[in-house]
């Protein structure tokens, strides 16, 4: 096949016009293609832009948390239990970090050591102690005698 065997001659008027083919289908079909892509591109963000500077409005405050005396009791159990959990549970970490300080391991004996510094820190059992006196005082026939050992009831038949 030489060059010029897509091109034929359109009889007495001289002008050339190039034969049919599989390419010349699709040329014009990917350049709809092209243009299409680009149109809904353009659109797209056009409208976004338009809706996005529209719609620019002020966060709306976040509501108050309200607080249900029923469940004060269940919430004052859960922070003594969490207390009481903390408390038993600073020995084991400190031994912890004990053995991985005697192991080499830094990483790990230095995580430990943030852990028991935070839990051992006034600010976090003030905390604690803050909310429950704010639970006590808002609810104050809520105030549970002693923490609960187990987490189901005791039946007795």
């Amino acid at each position: 096949m030489s060059i010029g065997d897509n091109w034929s001659t359109a009889g007495d008027t001289g002008i050339t016009q190039e034969v049919a083919g599989p390419m010349n289908k699709l040329v014009p079909a990917t350049k709809k293609l092209v243009v299409g892509a680009v149109a809904v591109g353009a659109l797209a963000l056009g409208t976004a832009g338009v809706a996005g500077a529209a719609t620019t409005t002020t966060p709306a405050p976040r509501a108050a948390a309200t607080f249900n005396c029923a469940r004060a009791d269940r919430v004052l159990t859960r922070i003594q239990n969490g207390e009481a959990r903390i408390t038993a549970g600073l020995p084991k970490l400190t031994a912890a970090e004990a053995k991985a300080n005697a192991a080499g391991r830094t990483k790990l004996a230095a995580g430990l050591q943030k852990r028991i510094t935070r839990l051992e820190s006034s600010q976090f059992t003030a905390r604690l102690d803050r909310l429950s006196a704010a639970i006590e005082a808002k609810c104050p026939s809520s105030a549970p005698s002693s923490p609960s050992t187990s987490s189901t009831p005791a039946t007795t038949s």
